[in-house]
């Protein structure tokens, strides 16, 4: 079974050689979770609200910076990865991450079908 939750957070990024992302800017990114497990006794994966403070947990590191302190190369693919270590560290059976910069651009890490 896969359940799924979605937070937000604001950052400025800059994208290094990136001719108009090079310049320090900022984006409201949404950012969903899909995590997979079993139906436990109490008839849930997880409960909605551990998921979500997991996650809340794992964006404040990233909510009003500038992400180019946490990431090299701070593009919404990148931003992805770093967030799937930090959810796996936490020992969320995470198997999907989209991180969307604006409502017509995201990336999509998936780590199962």
């Amino acid at each position: 079974m896969r359940i799924g939750v979605s937070e937000k957070f604001s950052a400025a990024h800059a994208i290094p050689g990136h001719e108009k992302c090079g310049k320090l800017h900022g984006h409201n990114f949404r950012v969903e979770v899909e995590i997979e497990g079993e139906v436990k006794e109490n008839g849930m994966v997880m409960d909605f609200y551990n998921l979500k403070r997991v996650l809340k947990d794992v964006l404040e590191d990233f909510d009003h910076t500038v992400l180019n302190e946490i990431i090299d190369v701070p593009t919404s693919e990148n931003i992805c990865i770093e967030i799937v270590k930090r959810l796996k560290k936490r020992g969320v059976n995470v198997v999907r991450v989209r991180v969307s910069e604006s409502e017509d651009k995201w990336a999509e890490l998936r780590l199962s079908d």
